[in-house]
C-alpha cells in the first residue's frame, strides 16, 4: 500500500523493540515449525479469497497499521483496503477493511491481525472514555509500565490512538521515584541527593530531570518537583 493515512499516530520509540520483532514472535508462536496444518491440508494452494473485517462493538478503531505489517509479513501479494483508520469511532456491523489474495495466506494472517487489533481497540477505547471525561480540563491521561509482557509498544501506541500521552516507555528513559526507592533508599532526602548525583556525575543526560514521587497515603498524591 503507497497510503498509510489510515495510520494516523505514528509508534512511539524504543531503543531495542520494534512491531517487526512482535509480530515476528506472535506468527512463530502460531505456526510453530509446522505452519498452519489445516489450511495446508485442507485448502488448495491456488485458492483464492476475500475475507472482509466487521466491528462487533461500538469503540475506537486502533491497530491498522500493526495489521498491515502482519499481512506484509505472511504474504504481500494480500491486498488490504481499509474503510477506517485509526482513532475512527466505530460501531456494530460496520465494516473496517477488506483482504484479497490467497486464501491460504489470509487464514494465516487474520488471527493474528485481529488479536493485534483487538487488544490496540480495546486499550484505545478505554483511553478515549477517560479523555472524554476530562474535556475541557487541562489534565493529560498518561499510562503505567502495567503492561502485557512483549507488548508494551502497542499497548502505549494504542494509548495515543486513544488520545492519551505516552509515560515513560521503560525503567530507561525517566526517574521516578516511588515508595519502595524511598523505603529502600533510608528517605525522600536521601533518594533525591542520589538521584541528582546520578544525573549529574554519573549517566548524564537522563532525558528527562522530572522525578515523580509517588507517596501512598490514604490517597494517592504525585508532588512535582521541577530543577
Amino acid at each position: 500500500m503507497a497510503s498509510k493515512s489510515h495510520v494516523t499516530v505514528p509508534c512511539p520509540s524504543h531503543p531495542t523493540v520494534n512491531v517487526a520483532k512482535i509480530i515476528k514472535a506472535a506468527l512463530e508462536e502460531d505456526a510453530g515449525d509446522l505452519g498452519d496444518v489445516t489450511t495446508l491440508a485442507t485448502i488448495p494452494e491456488s485458492t483464492q479469497a476475500v475475507a472482509t473485517f466487521t466491528a462487533k462493538n461500538d469503540g475506537v478503531l486502533a491497530g491498522l497499521g500493526v495489521a498491515d505489517d502482519v499481512l506484509a509479513a505472511v504474504d504481500p501479494s494480500v491486498q488490504v483496503e481499509w474503510r477506517a483508520r485509526d482513532g475512527d469511532r466505530v460501531v456494530p456491523g460496520q465494516t473496517l477493511g477488506v483482504l484479497r489474495g490467497s486464501a491460504r495466506s489470509i487464514l494465516v494472517a487474520e488471527r493474528v491481525m485481529l488479536n493485534f487489533m483487538q487488544r490496540m481497540s480495546g486499550i484505545a477505547t478505554a483511553t478515549a472514555a477517560m479523555v472524554s471525561a476530562l474535556d475541557g480540563l487541562p489534565t493529560k491521561v498518561l499510562e503505567t509500565r502495567k503492561t502485557a509482557p512483549g507488548l508494551r509498544l502497542l499497548d502505549k501506541w494504542a494509548v495515543l490512538i486513544g488520545g492519551g500521552t505516552n509515560h515513560r516507555m521503560g525503567l530507561y528513559d525517566m526517574m521516578m521515584i516511588k515508595d519502595n526507592h524511598i523505603a529502600a533508599a533510608g528517605g525522600i532526602r536521601a533518594a533525591v541527593q542520589r538521584a541528582e548525583d546520578y544525573i549529574r556525575f554519573i549517566r548524564p543526560p537522563v532525558p528527562t530531570t522530572d522525578f515523580y514521587i509517588s507517596q501512598q497515603c490514604s490517597a494517592h498524591h504525585h508532588h512535582h518537583h521541577h530543577h
